[in-house]
């Protein structure tokens, strides 16, 4: 039986994480709301941008995520001049990750009009996705500092950067793309410039925040042009690199079903929308709570604590489980009621109605894995994750959704149900090797 310390700790580092998430997310629903009164055009201009920018922003995220677990092993052990040095090198890395992820989204341009998309489609989408992408350097700056605070156990700062952030990317959202109180108006433009906007200020706010914060001005007094090094970002790359890869691994298993989806029919799509909403939004609970079970494991793990390692990651686990379940359930018996807020097609509610059953099963399944993954960040185990990653989503999950939903006749329930698997697949690799890595570890 686990003290109640333990989930206590992780509850407090998890809900800023969770809040930040969920205030995301309804700057997407308010970017859609907003560009969708200019007409359906516009709107899948912004989809088919998304469609490419996230899955470099994931990428850039995975790259970013490897400074938590470095800091916080070092934050365990009082190793202040490492810290700083961890921290100029992320500041450096994630500069140069920042600036070759949009010289290649830039690069891909004029690729845009062979991807067999509507002409109309592309010329609402060009100008938008310029921006866009270029809005994703900034943003990659900022995953430097927040992934320093996450190491050294603050993860409220961050929380309050990202919604005040966000409130302002809604406000400067109605202001470009209607042209309101003097503003231009620049239509599906105005919500890409209204992003870099934002996403510029945020690493600055960040900058002043540590430069105010005497606590945290002492790791900018070890920043030297002696102290970067190749071999501090090499580091950090070996990390950030496997945990890059899985994540986009997982997001390309998703965009597989989505894709499968549309094969089947638009009714199929359409309800599928609904249900990926919701399970995105349930997902970011999961994330939440395995970032903070990053964060005390890297921790324990920093002070060679070996039962800390293993009673944080339980107590991850059971929260992970908990919430979850929660929302399991919600999605079994409201799974109709929900699809019925989003559509009046009767046939869209009934297909809803069924996929959020197999969603909700999932969920369990989808929350322990991504805790898990947390966990073995935490002992910087990420190169075998990946592999699993690969072997789950990609080798597995995939033809099994194709098999299930085409071959086999189960439908748009069949492929749901490869994905799930998928993730049932993952989840219990990732278990079987948080057992086998912390039995063996060396402290």
């Amino acid at each position: 039986m686990l003290k109640p310390k333990y989930y206590k700790d992780n509850f407090r580092l998890a809900y800023p994480i969770i809040l930040s998430s969920l205030g995301m997310s309804v700057v997407q629903f308010f970017d859609t709301l907003m560009v969708g009164q200019l007409g359906k055009v516009p709107l899948a201009g912004v989809a088919f941008s998304a469609a490419i920018t996230t899955i470099a922003l994931v990428f850039g995220q995975g790259i970013g995520m490897a400074l938590t677990p470095l800091v916080g092993q070092s934050y365990a052990r009082k190793e202040t001049k490492r810290i700083s040095m961890l921290f100029q090198n992320a500041i450096s890395l994630n500069f140069f990750t920042g600036a070759f992820i949009v010289a290649v989204l830039l690069l891909f341009v004029p690729l845009m009009p062979y991807l067999g998309q509507p002409t109309e489609v592309i010329e609402a989408a060009r100008n938008y996705f310029i921006v866009t992408a270029i809005s994703l350097f900034p943003a990659q700056l900022f995953l430097a500092f927040r992934h320093f605070m996450e190491g050294v156990g603050n993860t409220k700062a961050t929380m309050v950067i990202i919604i005040s952030s966000n409130a302002l990317n809604i406000l400067l959202n109605y202001l470009f793309i209607f042209g309101v109180w003097g503003f231009p108006c620049l239509g599906v433009l105005g919500a890409g410039v209204a992003t870099l906007i934002a996403r510029t200020l945020m690493p600055l706010a960040y900058l002043v925040y540590l430069l105010w914060h005497k606590h945290y001005r002492k790791y900018f007094k070890f920043f030297s042009k002696e102290n970067f090094l190749l071999h501090t970002h090499k580091i950090i790359i070996r990390l950030g690199l496997p945990i890059a890869v899985q994540l986009a691994l997982e997001c390309i298993s998703f965009s597989m079903v989505t894709i499968m989806m549309g094969w089947y029919s638009t009714v199929a799509l359409a309800a599928y929308q609904i249900v990926l909403t919701f399970v995105t939004l349930t997902f970011q609970v999961a994330c939440g709570i395995a970032s903070a079970t990053t964060i005390l494991v890297s921790h324990a793990f920093g002070r060679r604590d070996k039962t800390e390692v293993s009673c944080y990651s339980m107590s991850g686990l059971h929260l992970s489980f908990l919430s979850m379940g929660i929302s399991a359930l919600c999605f079994i018996f409201f799974g109709r009621q929900i699809t019925s807020l989003f559509s009046t097609d009767i046939d869209v509610i009934r297909q809803g109605a069924m996929l959020f059953v197999v969603a909700g099963a999932f969920q369990l399944f989808d929350g322990a894995q991504s805790t898990l993954l947390g966990a073995l960040r935490g002992i910087n185990d990420v190169t075998k994750p990946m592999k699993y990653s690969f072997l789950s989503y990609i080798l597995f999950a995939i033809p099994m959704a194709y098999c299930l939903g085409f071959l086999f006749g189960f439908g748009p329930c069949g492929i749901l149900s490869g994905e799930a698997l998928g993730l049932m697949l993952a989840a219990l690799l990732y278990y079987r090797r948080l057992r086998k890595s912390t039995s063996v570890m060396k402290l």
